[in-house]
């Protein structure tokens, strides 16, 4: 089981959270754990996407960082329309490390 912790959401969110749960057929909380989880890893993401674009991290430690596979976090490139830019070594380790 969790941590219980407290969180201020605004009456819209939670408003939003309870049509969501209704729909769903759970309550409240599964969908606000479900959200802060969602939001978690897109933020993770967009923290490993920042440092990768930004040339202090190679494709492989963004995908570390972000929690995700290799190739999860190359088709996100991809999908964001990303320049992968890495050098002959990473693209050396990346394909030894799938061998």
């Amino acid at each position: 089981m969790g941590t219980v912790t407290t969180v201020r959401f605004d009456e819209d969110f939670l408003k939003k959270a309870d049509e969501l749960a209704k729909i769903e057929h759970v309550d409240r909380s599964t969908i606000l754990r479900k959200a802060a989880e969602l939001g978690l890893r897109e933020l993770l993401l967009q923290r490993a996407i920042d440092v990768y674009r930004r040339g202090l991290v190679s494709a492989w430690k963004a995908a570390e960082l972000a929690d995700v596979p290799l190739w999860r976090f190359l088709d996100e490139l991809k999908e964001r329309r990303i320049h992968f830019n890495t050098s002959e070594e990473d693209l050396r380790e990346m394909i030894e490390a799938y061998l």
